[in-house]
């Protein structure tokens, strides 16, 4: 382990400099042999100066020495006009170079050439540790207040070495006070950078070093932070990445700027002072990776990335481990088949374009459905069961098809001989012409159920404690994580009887309700488009490009929702689907099949198997599923293929880790075998294989897409042969050229 530790500084108009730093008292002299003997960080064979910074206790003892050095050619290997400068640094961590501390040539540094040397030292530790930690593919960080990024700062990964602990310890003196008795930290893991940070001030001072150090636990335990004597006691924080701890802080101790410290911001603005800026100082970073996003806007949630979370300060993602599920014709239970049987064959499926977030959302046409003539006898069945005699009000949540419901259940109610209840106004709910007794509230579909909990608050005054009835058609998430919590609050009557929830219909379609697939294809063709435009604006394939654009620009329906085979032939559902129990016909349409399968995968998210076993999709910070390749050759129509690559989370395709090499390998031959076979059944799902590497919703190993991008384009048909680059150029060059391109065993 060395005494020192170096770096490279580039200074502005003053090429590369190798700086050296110790904090120790006592020189090292091999160490630093060694250090410039070996070092090869610039790529020249000597750098344009050599920069010594020494403590100010050291400073002469290492002057004399390095004297000796220079005049032994032996030791010290630096040709005579290299410039070699020893600064010192005092208590208060200010450096000085004066005209004597030039050993060898002509250099001089100002006050602002050390604070580039320094940043330049914080940088290279950042770097050289990988202090910022990115998320894999399809994954992202949840922070401890909930926020979300794809990347961020661990401070403990830059305190490793003693030298590395020396320097930031150096870098800190500034900030400490003269007088400091006890310093919060918010994680253990920079104690001992503190502690390291108080022996070298204590013994620049020559005073007896004296500090006591306690972790508050970062947001854990910030209301328990207490602050006795300002002037004596200080907070140090390792990083933050949204500011909010530094504010929370400085909210709870009434601190100055000044004793609240942050040693590492990615944040746009922090409280309290900040040691390292490090979010304009990383580079060849996307910035958004840095950018924190609450649980409701975080873009990754949108694309279905898995969340990673933290655990108390450390990161444990190296110990998860990876399992692939392969669907059973169990994981559509029969309740759920039994809906979906009602529901298909009515093109009620369709996907719309959301006007405020890049997705579409499922949409379930009730018209078609729950609300037609026929179905009468459903909602009948479940108003007797449920309706209570007392009921004279019906409250319909907003829309037409709410409203259309809520006459159906007052005339059900009628139908029973009782006197047919008024039907309120949503907007005023509280304006009535009759005496009040039961209230039923009715929605025609609910997702998260805030329509309800808006109803239950608005009828809190005018019905008291009346029996309440929430009466829903489509209940379209009913496994979803809220709808206990939404069942408990409904119910919620105080010490009176507990209120209902009835639902005619249940599905399981994952919540909340939106899927980026077709976006993010969207996206695709649009930047293709562009491409083409420039280098082949004469392309047939422009024509079916911008057709499909049009498709996605608005609310996609029948059999447009995936990609047409070689032919320009929708995907269909050949006959025999293992999660539908009756035969079907023509009537069917892409939606019906990609809602059971969308729901089935929900299903394998949220519920067991049994009481001992986790959701064969459930995800863990210790442990993640992805699809099986099985699915893939088990279920091998080509529409059912579309809907598995559409309605499963990226994270889920994920298969570029070597625990899941196997399933890549597998998937790169079919991919391959579809490109071969692109005008038969066995292919008739090639696009959208392509399209779901084009768009990173599914990854594979370096070495299969390279198999991949191997295939002759001069074989397929011109859609396909534009593709095919898009769907591997995502992998590095360095990586595609390193990678092993035999056949699996």
């Amino acid at each position: 382990m060395s005494a020192f530790y170096h770096f490279h500084w580039a200074r502005a108009g003053g090429g590369d400099n190798l700086v050296v730093v110790t904090t120790l008292r006592e020189f090292k002299r091999q160490d630093l042999v060694a250090i410039i003997d070996n070092d090869k960080l610039s790529g020249n064979p000597y750098p344009d100066s050599l920069i010594l910074i020494a403590p100010a206790d050291a400073a002469d003892e290492m002057k004399k020495n390095l004297k000796e050095m220079i005049k032994s050619e032996a030791l010290l290997r630096l040709p005579a006009g290299i410039p070699i400068l020893l600064a010192s640094f005092d208590a208060q961590g200010r450096l000085s170079a004066p005209k004597t501390a030039v050993l060898q040539g002509a250099i001089s540094l100002d006050k602002a050439d050390f604070e580039h040397i320094l940043r330049a030292g914080i940088l290279c530790l950042v770097n050289t540790h990988e202090a910022v930690l990115v998320a894999p593919h399809a994954h992202h960080f949840v922070h401890p207040r909930r926020r979300h990024s794809r990347g961020f700062l661990r401070a403990a990964n830059t305190l490793i070495q003693g030298a590395e602990i020396g320097f930031l310890a150096l870098v800190l003196l500034r900030y400490l006070g003269n007088a400091d008795e006890k310093v919060w930290i918010d994680s253990s893991s920079i104690a001992a950078l503190v502690y390291a940070a108080y022996a070298l001030k204590s013994r620049l001072t020559g005073a007896a070093p004296s500090i006591q150090i306690e972790s508050f636990l970062s947001y854990e335990g910030v209301e328990r932070l207490f602050v006795q004597d300002p002037d004596r006691e200080l907070v140090l924080i390792s990083a933050t990445a949204s500011g909010s701890l530094p504010q929370r802080v400085m909210e709870k101790t009434r601190l100055p700027d000044a004793r609240v410290i942050t040693l590492f911001s990615t944040a746009r603005q922090v409280s309290g002072t900040v040691v390292f800026d490090a979010r304009d100082m990383i580079k060849d970073l996307d910035p958004l990776m840095l950018e924190v996003f609450e649980e409701t806007q975080c873009p990754w949630c949108r694309d279905g990335s898995r969340t990673i979370t933290f655990v108390g300060d450390q990161f444990l993602a190296d110990a998860a481990t990876i399992t692939a599920y392969t669907l059973v014709q169990t994981d559509a239970p029969q309740p759920f088949r039994k809906v979906m049987e009602k529901y298909r064959g009515h093109g009620a499926f369709t996907l719309r374009l959301d006007a405020d977030r890049a997705v579409h959302r499922l949409h379930v046409n009730l018209a078609k459905t729950l609300l037609a003539e026929n179905q009468r006898e459903a909602i009948r069945t479940v108003v007797r069961r449920h309706a209570p005699a007392s009921t004279t009000h019906i409250l319909p949540s907003a829309g037409n098809d709410s409203a259309g419901l809520a006459e159906i259940v007052a005339d059900e109610i009628g139908a029973l001989g009782l006197t047919r209840p008024e039907i309120l106004d949503p907007s005023k709910p509280d304006v009535s012409v009759r005496d009040r007794g039961g209230v039923i509230v009715v929605a025609a579909s609910i997702g998260s159920g805030q329509s309800f909990q808006d109803a239950s608050r608005d009828l809190r005054n005018p019905f008291k404690n009346l029996p309440r009835t929430f009466f829903v058609g489509l209940n379209k998430h009913s496994v979803a994580e809220h709808q206990p919590t939404l069942l408990k609050d409904l119910e919620h009557n105080n010490k009176a009887p507990k209120h209902i929830l009835c639902a005619v219909d249940q599905m399981s379609l994952p919540h909340p309700n939106q899927f980026s697939a077709w976006t993010k294809e969207l996206e695709f063709w649009t930047r293709v488009k562009v491409d083409l435009s420039i280098t082949h604006p004469e392309a047939r394939v422009l024509a079916t490009i911008d057709q499909r654009i049009d498709i996605l620009s608005r609310e996609i329906v029948g059999d447009n929702l995936f990609l047409p085979d070689s032919h320009n032939q929708p995907l269909s559902l050949r006959p025999s689907f293992a999660f539908w129990d009756k035969q079907y016909n023509d009537d069917i349409k892409q939606g019906d099949v990609f809602a059971i399968i969308a729901g089935i995968l929900e299903n394998c998210r949220k519920l067991a198997k049994s009481k001992n076993q986790s959701p064969p999709l459930g995800q863990s910070p210790f442990h993640m599923n992805v699809l099986s390749s099985e699915n893939f050759t088990r279920f091998n129509d080509g529409i059912i293929q579309s809907c598995l690559l559409r309605a499963a989370f990226p994270h889920e395709l994920s298969f570029a880790h070597a625990m899941t090499a196997n399933h890549s390998a597998k998937i790169s031959h079919l991919i391959l075998k579809m490109l071969e076979h692109h005008g038969d059944s066995q292919g008739e799902a090639c696009l959208e294989f392509l399209v779901a590497l084009a768009t990173r919703r599914m990854s594979l190993a370096a070495a299969d897409l390279k198999r991949i991008s191997g295939y002759p384009i001069e074989n397929l048909p011109e859609v396909l042969a534009v593709v095919l680059p898009y769907a591997v150029n995502e992998v590095r060059d360095e990586l595609i050229e390193e990678a092993d391109t035999s056949a699996p065993a």
